[in-house]
């Protein structure tokens, strides 16, 4: 579904006015000179640049600032950010297509806007600050309900899965983000038996707490429930799944000749995008004669010291970027 992104303007600006609103909390996006240049923004005459993931619309704003002649399509499954990033991008409505769906049905979305070819596709995943910001149990200090969910009309939230998995499923859950199996079993252990005991967690700071009674840890730079947090965010948001659909989806329509830049901020994600990139740059079957893409980078790029030191958020990215061959 497609937004109008002046209609979308005002709706927030009556929002904000009606409830006396101070502002959003937006994070500088991760790695913008790196991404410009391999998506070679500058060098384009006339282009379409595809967002997959826009949040609220950091990446955009610098593609769109970078070139006039560029204009960039939007997608992404939370339609508040949507209404964010509508906000941030008002000054450049006449090149901004904003849709509300899933990086998986990027070929689908594209063609209900009538774009079959793009010269550039962007992943940027996981959540913005300002979705840290909303009350939905991102956070270590919500004292809120676990929901988790970036798309708001999904069924499962993170509440659902600590309700519903089994000791072991939950242990394998947290095994899978890197957290060590024996507080991954004594965590989940401890889940079960609150929700045995007392029906269950109520609140993401509750489960934080808990997480961090069982580990005993203190100090350290990573809060102690930071893991269990992540594997419960990305199942929630099928994110690993979502990752590597949207790859293949961006490959299928990007012009020959045309680049994917994909940021990662984990371990897990990395190696999705490196294990895809490499599926989709060799022959795959015997329907499938010639390679799709080409890796442009043998290892991911990290951000520069200086990018680092300004913003910490970016510590852990990693881009890795490849180009349509046919």
């Amino acid at each position: 579904m497609a937004i109008d992104i002046q209609w979308l303007k005002r709706v927030i600006e009556r929002r904000r006015k009606e409830a006396g609103e101070t502002g959003t909390r937006l994070h500088p996006p991760a790695m913008v000179n790196e991404v410009l240049d391999f998506l070679r923004v500058r060098e384009l005459k006339r282009g379409v640049i595809v967002d997959m993931t826009i949040g609220t619309g950091g990446h955009a704003l610098a593609i769109l600032q970078a070139n006039p002649k560029v204009e960039v399509i939007g997608i992404d499954r939370d339609v508040s950010s949507l209404e964010v990033a509508a906000e941030r991008l008002a000054d450049y409505a006449d090149r901004v297509t904003l849709i509300y769906g899933d990086m998986r049905d990027a070929k689908r979305l594209l063609q209900q806007v009538g774009v079959e070819r793009v010269d550039g596709c962007l992943i940027d995943p996981g959540p913005s600050l300002w979705q840290l910001d909303s009350k939905r149990g991102f956070s270590f200090l919500d004292d809120a309900p676990l929901d988790m969910r970036m798309d708001q009309s999904s069924q499962v939230t993170a509440q659902t899965l600590l309700q519903t998995l089994s000791a072991q499923e939950l242990e394998r859950l947290f095994v899978q983000v890197g957290e060590r199996r024996s507080d991954a079993r004594r965590i989940a252990q401890a889940i079960v038996k609150e929700r045995n005991e007392s029906g269950g967690i109520p609140t993401a700071k509750a489960l934080a707490e808990l997480v961090a009674r069982v580990k005993g840890v203190r100090g350290g730079r990573l809060h102690p429930a930071t893991k269990v947090f992540l594997a419960l965010r990305m199942a929630v948001n099928e994110e690993i799944d979502s990752l590597r659909g949207g790859i293949e989806e961006g490959a299928k329509v990007l012009k020959r000749g045309g680049r994917l830049v994909v940021l990662t901020y984990q371990s897990l994600e990395d190696k999705t995008v490196k294990e895809t990139f490499a599926r989709l740059a060799r022959l795959q079957d015997e329907n499938e004669t010639r390679p799709l893409l080409r890796i442009l980078t043998k290892d991911p790029i990290r951000p520069s010291f200086q990018e680092r030191q300004q913003n910490p958020r970016a510590r852990s990215c990693k881009l890795r970027a490849a180009e349509r061959v046919r």
